[in-house]
């Protein structure tokens, strides 16, 4: 290693610098001094046109102010004769002296504008006692003729305008005042910029010169430096030049640090170069205690290392001593740790490096042929592979190491930690290869016996289906023969209803109606039962075709948006982005799962929204992609415990339920099983209270073929035709006493939740020639007559959904405040029924069904008009 000598230095290159700064801050802050000084005098003048100068404008105008308030206050009494128009008068009068002494106060060093101020503080007393105080009093006084004198003869009014003039002539003074100071400090501030580049350029002189004195004394050294370790860079890598330097400053330490790092390079060099050799031989072992041996011996030698040990980790996650140096083995060193036991457990468990450079007496000692001695220093080091501890390699030295040398060593050990995980991970992968075999062969013995469990698992499910299908057949055939008799039934009925020889009476008429209306709900509940024996009985078809999902969007929004409108509900069938544009499935039972889905959502929400949503689905089972139709609605929701319920046929969550709402309980029994024929499956989350989300999955991709075997094979029966249901027959009104033409030309609001009422009432009013609109309930009753329609009567039917007739007569009572006669129109029709509808506020009850005559008995009583 090459040394120089220390040697005398006159003056550091630091002491150099140091006084150049110096000067360079003696003048700039002689230079900041005056700048204060410049700038403290700019600003004192900034501020005195921001504050004498404003308050003198803003004190002007609030003269004005006191003599326009003055003015306009005389003016309004003596317009008016009312005295609040005195209140501003006296409030101006009050206040225009002091105001006038304030802006005297600031413009005390202008004898100009304090003359201009007392002519103003006179003509103002003149006014005040001359012509506002004499107007207000011929006014007081009644006195109309001095008034209108006053008026004509404009007496003050050269007064006030004289005022305004000096007061303006005031104001253009001062801002003639403030421009000269406003242009006063603009060539204030011109000559301070000026003053500003004369300093910089000043200082930058200075600096440019003592940085070109200093530079001078070392770039001549520090290319001699440079050029040196060019050559050395120039040597192929020869690090045997060194830097050979005379100087008497810094650059002597300079050149001294150089050679020194270029011992430390050629040592590192070295050091990796017997690293890599290293790594090339443990990679040629197959077995840890052979890897440990090697790394020990190899270790020692480029590091020059007396002792050390090496622990490995084991299967039952101890640290077990594997190969050491400079010991007999099994008297060095303990043969297990714990993890977090002593120094190495601790050095595990941190997974970090340790350095112990206090080493009590007796805690170790190296022997040699002649000697014995204590290290100075122990290094633990954590041995990682991908972050997790392997084991921890521990030695001891007679002189510390350097921070260089233990980054080496950590080094060396992440390198062993690849190379035991990688033997480790040969001999288990050994070990596993004839584990593996031998479960093969308990595997194929296994399979043979669950072979034979299968064959009888499938004879058992074939038989249950065969049961299942039996009773399906059956009930699908019994309600098949059912549909016959009863729609001969509904015809003839609906024949019978027409009456086209005249020989049935009214009674008659209506006897046959309620027989249609009867068979008819009956047809209903046979229809749903028969879909639901069909699918079970495996005979409904299955027509597969691509639907295009932007069309099912608007079919479904079309289908339920007056539903959503009439329940005042927010509803929207929206397509998720990345969503293929077309589904391949039985669009018609696609389409009948999700209206029974969206039937249940409107019928049970009351308030909020029912939305759709369609989108794409990974499944996480079958890794299969999947569309997800999924409706979410805000109504009641479901109880957690009751959800396992509403598959059921004939079933519904709660025993209120159909007698609040309605239905048979087979709607999304027969969803659950077209979705199950379609391929996919509906799921159902629930919160009461909340709200519910019914969730219909089909596979994003599905043929024909791919279709349970047991649907695909029964394409056989035709999927019945729906009965269409005809409009209950009118009641006969064309035998009407022609009495009643007194109603003629009235409007009615007829308000029913029923179609069959509307159509029989609507024909009795066109008999009578009025007038009328239909309200399915009562929020639509109330929406028309809170748009401005006005009628004549309103007939109000009691149970309707949504907003029931009671509750709708209250609200045109005491919300409208209406006095419209409402006859309540009812099928309940006990005297207490009766009372609760009067009591609501209705004029007048009529019960179901209604007798014409009785109607317009009513009708013709309530509009008081001559019958």
């Amino acid at each position: 290693m090459y040394s120089v000598p220390e040697r005398r230095r006159k003056i550091s290159i630091r002491t150099k610098i140091l006084l150049g700064n110096v000067i360079v801050m003696v003048f700039l802050g002689i230079a900041i001094v005056a700048l204060t000084v410049r700038i403290a005098s700019l600003q004192n003048e900034v501020e005195f046109i921001s504050t004498h100068d404003i308050q003198v404008h803003e004190t002007v105008d609030q003269i004005q102010k006191d003599l326009l308030d003055m003015e306009t206050g005389m003016r309004g009494y003596v317009i008016s004769g009312d005295e609040d128009y005195l209140e501003p008068y006296n409030t101006g009068k009050s206040r225009w002296e002091s105001d006038v002494n304030a802006l005297s106060a600031l413009v005390i060093d202008n004898q100009a504008q304090l003359r201009n101020l007392d002519s103003i503080k006179t003509n103002i007393r003149e006014w005040t006692d001359t012509a506002s105080e004499n107007a207000i009093g011929f006014k007081r006084g009644g006195d109309t003729e001095s008034l209108d004198r006053f008026f004509r003869e404009k007496t003050g009014k050269s007064k006030t305008d004289a005022l305004r003039q000096q007061l303006l002539n005031i104001k253009d003074t001062e801002m003639s005042l403030t421009n000269q100071r406003v242009t006063d400090l603009k060539e204030s501030n011109a000559s301070l910029i000026f003053f500003l580049y004369l300093l910089w350029l000043f200082v930058a002189i200075i600096a440019i010169a003592i940085a070109w004195f200093i530079s001078g004394t070392v770039i001549k050294t520090i290319r001699k430096v440079s050029t040196t370790i060019r050559q050395i860079a120039s040597q192929d890598g020869n690090l045997d030049k060194r830097i050979e330097i005379n100087t008497r400053d810094e650059m002597m330490e300079l050149g001294d640090s150089t050679n020194a790092l270029l011992d430390s390079i050629e040592r590192q060099n070295l050091r990796k170069d017997q690293i890599a050799e290293i790594a090339t031989l443990l990679q040629e072992q197959n077995d840890i205690d052979a890897v440990g041996r090697l790394f020990m011996n190899q270790m020692v030698r480029v590091f020059d290392i007396p002792y050390g040990v090496l622990y490995v980790r084991d299967q039952a996650n101890q640290l077990a001593k594997n190969a050491s140096y400079a010991d007999a083995f099994e008297n060095f060193g303990r043969k297990e740790f714990q993890i977090g036991e002593g120094l190495v457990g601790q050095c595990a468990a941190g997974s970090r490096t340790m350095v112990v450079n206090q080493i009590p007496d007796g805690y170790v000692n190296i022997h040699s042929g002649i000697g014995q001695s204590a290290p100075k220093q122990i290094v633990l080091l954590p041995v990682l592979f991908e972050k997790v501890v392997v084991g921890v390699l521990e030695i001891g030295t007679f002189k510390p190491f350097k921070k260089a040398d233990i980054e080496l060593l950590e080094q060396l050990a992440s390198m062993l930690g690849v190379t035991i995980q990688s033997v480790k991970s040969r001999m288990e992968m050994e070990q596993l290869y004839t584990e593996a075999q031998a479960a093969n062969e308990e595997l194929q013995v296994q399979s043979e016996e669950l072979n034979a469990q299968s064959l009888e698992l499938l004879t058992m499910n074939d038989e249950l289906k065969r049961s299942s299908n039996f009773k399906s057949e059956f009930l699908a055939n019994m309600s098949h023969e059912l549909r016959t008799p009863l729609n001969s039934m509904l015809i003839l009925s609906q024949m019978l209803a027409e009456n086209r020889h005249g020989h049935l009476s009214e009674d008659d008429i209506s006897y046959v109606n309620t027989i249609y209306s009867a068979g008819n709900d009956l047809l209903n509940l046979i229809n749903d039962i028969l879909d639901l024996s069909k699918v079970e009985a495996g005979k409904l078809d299955i027509e597969m075709g691509n639907i295009i999902l932007a069309d099912l969007q608007l079919t479904i929004q079309s289908n339920f948006q007056e539903v959503a409108a009439k329940k005042k509900l927010d509803f929207a069938v929206r397509i998720a982005p990345a969503t293929p544009a077309w589904l391949e499935t039985d669009g018609f039972r696609l389409q009948q799962i999700l209206k029974n889905l969206l039937s249940n959502a409107f019928k049970f929400t009351e308030a909020g929204k029912v939305d759709l949503l369609i989108g794409v689905h990974a499944n996480n089972s079958w890794g299969q992609q999947e569309i997800a139709f999924t409706v979410t609605d805000t109504g009641r929701g479901i109880a957690s415990e009751k959800l396992g319920l509403i598959f059921e046929a004939f079933t519904q969550a709660d025993s209120g339920t159909a007698r609040k709402y309605g239905g048979t309980g087979l709607g999304l029994t027969i969803s659950a099983s077209l979705a199950n024929m379609l391929g996919g499956r509906i799921e159902v989350q629930s919160k009461e209270g909340k709200g519910s989300e019914f969730t219909l999955y089909l596979p994003a991709q599905r043929s024909i073929g791919e279709l349970d075997e047991a649907v695909a094979s029964k394409q056989l029966a035709t999927s019945s035709a729906a009965l269409s249901v005809a409009d209950p027959v009118s009641i006969a009104v064309s035998e009407m006493p022609l009495s009643t033409a007194a109603l003629k030309g009235r409007s009615v609001l007829l308000v029913d939740d029923d179609a069959r009422n509307l159509f029989a009432l609507s024909h009795v009013l066109e008999s009578l020639e009025m007038t009328f609109t239909i309200a399915h309930d009562g929020l639509e009753c109330m929406d028309r007559l809170r748009g401005g329609d006005n009628y004549d009567c309103i007939l109000m039917d009691i149970m309707m959904p949504d907003m029931d007739g009671f509750q709708a007569i209250r609200e045109i009572r005491h919300t409208l405040q209406l006095n419209t006669p409402i006859i309540a129109v009812t099928a309940k029709a006990m005297k207490e029924d009766r009372d609760k509808c009067l009591e609501a506020g209705a004029n007048a009850y009529i019960s179901k069904p209604v007798q014409v005559q009785q109607l317009i008995s009513i009708m013709v009583a309530q509009m008081k008009v001559e019958a």
